[in-house]
């Protein structure tokens, strides 16, 4: 089985938990926190992906966005596959020069309709126009305009966010705003987010 390193950028770091045990299901995950990333940190040689995960920091607030400087150097010389997921999705894009900013209206512990725009890689199974319920918590996005010439082709969008899912032009990076590791929310349920989940090592992870 594969080995991934998941990088926790949450604050209250057992909210990795939920993350850690759906990528269980592909993966094995060395857990570490952001914060363990320094100028310094080598990777260990049998990892084969990187998955950074959500957090409670704001992508928009300076004094957050700094915490995770050393984070967004890491991810400019990852050499394998990377996922970012939500706060992961915008520290990625923004790495990169694409620009977020905060949503107008937050989009709190719910599922979102979320339009496939491109299929393959992470979002392969799904259709072109297709719409995909899946779970998100979220204050701030990543902008549609200036995400081309920051070097992604956009994947998906939805009613409350233009920029869903991303796939970088020549690296195997991908974002997602949403959370696929998260099927349930109340008595709602949704799998589809760990089909994506699946799609990302069964189709780019070695």
């Amino acid at each position: 089985m594969t080995k991934t390193l998941l990088i926790n950028c949450y604050q209250d770091q057992n909210q990795i938990n939920e993350l850690r045990d759906a990528l269980s299901k592909f993966t094995v995950c060395r857990v570490i926190p952001y914060t363990s990333i320094d100028a310094n940190y080598q990777m260990p040689l049998d990892i084969a992906a990187v998955v950074v995960s959500g957090s409670e920091s704001r992508i928009t607030n300076p004094q957050d966005k700094a915490k995770y400087d050393d984070v967004a150097k890491f991810i400019q010389t990852c050499k394998v596959p990377l996922l970012g997921i939500c706060f992961g999705h915008q520290l990625l894009c923004s790495t990169f020069g694409a620009k977020t900013a905060a949503l107008k209206q937050s989009v709190i512990d719910r599922f979102e309709q979320v339009r496939i725009i491109q299929t393959g890689d992470i979002l392969a199974r799904f259709r072109m126009g297709q719409t995909v319920p899946l779970a998100e918590y979220h204050n701030d996005y990543v902008q549609k305009e200036g995400l081309e010439a920051a070097g992604f082709n956009l994947l998906a969008d939805s009613a409350s966010c233009e920029v869903e899912a991303v796939k970088h032009k020549s690296r195997l990076f991908f974002g997602v705003q949403f959370h696929p590791e998260r099927t349930t929310i109340g008595s709602e349920m949704h799998p589809e987010g760990h089909k994506i989940l699946d799609n990302f090592y069964c189709n780019n992870v070695k």
